[in-house]
């Protein structure tokens, strides 16, 4: 909405400034702030009215004692923080984003589409519609029908000319290669593996694993909320440089078109998210819930896949690879030899029981996920 105030700047020289919100720079700044100040006004609210309705999580841990004592203080604490976190991006990209980029539109559609899935599975664990709300089957069949609906909406974006990734040499364009594969640290015409339509089924793949993944690491009093932060900034630097032509040729990655107006979207996704740790943090005054988890988790693989820097996602985001493959590691052993290799899954949960402190957990984890993001950043070839 604001941005349309730069077609005002015509119309008279007094109104020149105005043009500063054409400026996608201006505007992820502006949108880091606007969105943080819209999750903390409505974090508040929404955290009174979720006590009013005793809308709160179920803590408890039948299947071990000893988590059950670790998290017992947490009872009580409302859930579904999503919400906050889903509508002061909304809000926000509405007042600083361009409305008619077709790759923001369809970035904040994933976002609120995992939401809802959440939203429903969080809905049905409060209402007592199943200990643990939808189930896994239920859930995952809902993952994988969105993370296709949005792939066949790519595929006509690709059709019609509205999304494609191009090689530059020396400032020209050359040809598209959307169902290829960028190696990190090789330069864009060397190695490109192409998937030709296969990619279309690896784009739902990637949704549907990192909303899992993030899901799984939404266990402890800011830990999956401060970690998304990190990728999202991570990523907002990749639409930046991937979707100006000139740093895209200087670093001899693909160029993006339209794609840097994902950089305002991911701005917008840290304000919010930084506005939601205001209560999140350790004791949390709310929960994420499966609304939030799911939804971050497919926005932001939503953002590397289509700035197409998907491996470097599994460094970038490599908190939740090592939280998803402790779960999996430990369901296998279990199964395979009827042993655990963790005290506890996923490995947040094993540090506690080491008797680490919920607090050292999530700072170490942060720091950790910060030193992973900056070595995702160096992907970039800066020379």
């Amino acid at each position: 909405m604001l941005r349309y105030l730069a077609c005002l700047s015509s119309m008279a020289d007094w109104l020149g400034p105005l043009r500063v919100f054409e400026s996608i720079t201006f505007r992820t700044a502006l949108g880091v702030a606007l969105a943080f100040f819209i999750a903390i006004f409505l974090g508040r609210r929404f955290i009174a009215f979720m006590q009013r309705r005793q809308a709160v999580e179920d803590v408890s841990k039948p299947d071990s004692a000893m988590l059950h004592s670790l998290h017992a203080s947490k009872r009580g604490t409302p859930t579904m923080g999503g919400v906050v976190i889903i509508a002061a991006i909304a809000m926000a990209m509405i007042l600083v984003g361009n409305l008619t980029n077709l790759l923001s539109l369809l970035a904040i559609a994933v976002l609120v589409a995992f939401g809802l899935l959440g939203l429903v599975d969080d809905y049905c664990k409060m209402r007592g519609w199943g200990k643990r709300g939808l189930t896994a089957g239920q859930k995952l069949t809902g993952q994988f029908l969105l993370a296709a609906g949005v792939a066949l909406v790519l595929y006509a974006f690709v059709a019609h000319g509205i999304y494609g990734v191009v090689g530059v040499e020396g400032g020209k364009a050359e040809a598209r290669f959307v169902t290829k594969i960028l190696l990190p640290f090789t330069k864009w015409k060397e190695v490109q593996p192409d998937l030709g339509l296969f990619y279309y089924f690896l784009f739902v793949l990637v949704l549907v694993a990192c909303s899992n993944a993030v899901n799984l690491t939404d266990g402890l009093d800011g830990l999956a909320a401060g970690s998304v932060l990190m990728v999202a900034v991570t990523f907002g630097v990749f639409a930046y440089v991937v979707g100006n032509v000139k740093i895209a040729d200087y670093l001899q990655i693909p160029y993006v078109p339209h794609s840097g107006e994902l950089t305002v979207f991911c701005a917008v996704m840290v304000g919010a998210i930084m506005g939601f740790l205001w209560f999140n943090i350790h004791p949390a005054e709310i929960f994420m819930g499966d609304c939030g988890s799911l939804a971050l988790g497919a926005a932001i693989a939503y953002v590397a896949l289509i700035v197409k820097h998907e491996i470097v996602l599994l460094l970038a985001g490599g908190i939740f690879v090592l939280e998803a493959l402790s779960v999996m590691a430990q369901v296998a052993s279990f199964r395979w030899t009827g042993r655990r290799l963790l005290k506890c899954a996923p490995f947040h949960h094993h540090l506690e029981f080491c008797g680490w402190h919920e607090n050292k957990v999530v700072v170490r984890l942060w720091m950790l996920g910060g030193v992973l993001a900056t070595l995702a950043l160096a992907t970039l070839k800066m020379h």
